[in-house]
């Protein structure tokens, strides 16, 4: 059974917006448990868990003898290995690989920024005035993509 990483205490207070959540929710959908390990920040920063993930973040997935980080990478390869996550036509395929990468590059950054000053930047002198400029920034990236 697949082990997963995950914050012991989440920054987001628990609102699934870490990104352990996609592998997850990915092995929900195939119908594949896993275990879960959580981790507290400082042991990210351990050399443990920097031998799975060199950049000492969440998540990990570790499969037998297969280690892996980066929640693109450990759902690519979920996605891979179960049927049901990807299309199996190879266009249709490619069109769906491409909008995980625009997933994860175009669309996630602006919505992680905004999240990330709404739960830690409340109290900075400059919060009401990069308010608007993130929440703009949500908006144009996620403009016609409904």
């Amino acid at each position: 059974m697949p082990t997963i990483t995950a914050f012991e205490s989440s920054p987001d207070r628990g609102r699934g917006q870490a990104r352990d959540m996609r592998v997850r929710w990915a092995l929900e959908e195939v119908g594949q448990p896993d275990d879960v390990r959580l981790v507290s920040f400082a042991a990210m920063k351990q050399p443990a868990h920097l031998a799975l993930h060199p950049f000492g973040q969440i998540p990990t997935f570790e499969d037998g003898d297969l280690a892996l980080f980066e929640s693109g990478a450990i759902v690519l390869h979920l996605a891979e290995r179960y049927a049901g996550l990807l299309p199996l036509e190879v266009n249709a395929r490619g069109r769906a690989i491409a909008w995980i990468f625009a997933a994860l590059n175009t669309l996630e950054p602006p919505i992680v920024e905004l999240g990330m000053a709404l739960l830690f930047e409340r109290d900075k002198s400059w919060y009401e005035a990069r308010l608007p400029m993130l929440q703009d920034r949500v908006r144009t990236s996620t403009r016609n993509q409904s």
